[in-house]
């Protein structure tokens, strides 16, 4: 059946089976009794404030409520063990002195009735915080009191009131079941990691671990306000431009020394024409210009010393000594242009 408006559930006293001869059962059976209703372990008392309500709940959409042994579906069937049904109320009356349920025996259930192997009824039912029993779940064939199972039972119970307490904190309503319960724990768990993600870059840029709560962080975000800790926006606009030139100066300091080093070594032609240009580049990528600098072929000789060149050209040229030569060859240059332009620039022998 659904389940009742309820939040918890209890075993009831037991009550008699109605006394029959050798061969024959009752066909109906006292579930609760009227009044106070009390439990097995003192809890309670209940009581029954609405007998039509509670049967209409206990028995909608043609519910058949099982009645086995001892409370095996609420005790041994949790734990894999087996808990057939002994018979199935399939109908409830409201009487002077109580609940009364209608039942169809199994052939088993109805051989331990008839030969008296069990004299009492204990029903467990659903009721509300305030004690109000709202419906019968199924009833058990019983001698006495289970002390092993009123522990359990009353574990039960507590998980009911967790699950009642969880439908409160999620908003959801009374009856939701625990697949409504499972899916709002997803759903807020979800959103708790999602906002914790949004806050983790929050946190690292006022100066906190990633892991730092939202209070923590509000108060780190509103120190940001404090005027006291405040940087003048004109302040900071002078240190920025008093940074960008020392870093500025240090970089030029960097390329001058860089470029002058490799015309000092022969590796850049023309250097007055070539040596700011090398600057600028060295300082906009100095990694870039560093690596071509060092694969230039020097003009230089081995040693390091000039080569002599030759002589002057029969037009008055310098002429080209060997290296010269050799890099003009490498180069793919025209020589008497390289030789226009080293009279140009006035590189003649101990030019460098």
């Amino acid at each position: 059946m659904s389940k009742p408006a309820a939040v918890s559930t209890a075993l009831c006293a037991t009550m008699p089976i109605p006394a029959m001869d050798g061969t024959s059962v009752p066909t109906h059976i006292h579930l609760l009794p009227a009044g106070e209703i009390r439990t097995v372990d003192g809890r309670g008392p209940y009581r029954v404030a609405d007998a039509t309500a509670l049967i209409a709940a206990s028995m909608a959409d043609g519910a058949r409520l099982p009645l086995d042994e001892n409370h095996s579906t609420d005790l041994a069937a949790p734990r894999g063990e087996t808990a057939p049904a002994r018979g199935w109320i399939v109908g409830l009356q409201a009487r002077d002195d109580g609940i009364w349920g209608e039942v169809e025996w199994t052939p088993h259930g109805r051989r331990l009735v008839a030969t008296k192997a069990y004299r009492n009824i204990s029903p467990a039912i659903a009721y509300r915080p305030d004690g109000t029993v709202v419906g019968v779940l199924r009833a058990s064939l019983v001698n006495r009191p289970n002390l092993r199972g009123l522990v359990a039972l009353h574990q039960q119970e507590q998980q009911m009131d967790l699950l009642a307490k969880l439908r409160a904190k999620l908003g959801l309503k009374d009856d939701a079941d625990d697949g409504a319960v499972m899916a709002a724990l997803d759903a807020a768990m979800t959103s708790t990691a999602t906002h914790a993600a949004q806050l983790a870059p929050i946190a690292k840029a006022v100066g906190l671990k990633d892991d730092a709560d939202g209070g923590a962080i509000l108060l780190a975000v509103q120190g940001l306000s404090d005027p006291s800790k405040m940087v003048p926006a004109t302040a900071l606009v002078a240190l920025q431009s008093e940074l960008a030139t020392v870093v500025g100066g240090i970089a030029r300091e960097k390329a001058v020394s860089a470029v002058d080093a490799a015309i000092k070594a022969g590796k850049i032609a023309a250097p007055q024409v070539m040596r700011d240009h090398y600057i600028a580049r060295h300082m906009a990528d100095p990694v870039a210009v560093d690596k071509e600098l060092g694969a230039m072929i020097s003009l230089h000789g081995v040693s390091g010393a000039r080569v002599t060149p030759p002589g002057l050209a029969k037009d008055g040229t310098p002429g080209l000594d060997e290296e010269e030569a050799r890099l003009v060859a490498l180069m793919g240059v025209d020589p008497e242009a390289f030789k226009k332009n080293k009279a140009a620039q006035g590189l003649g022998e101990g030019a460098l």
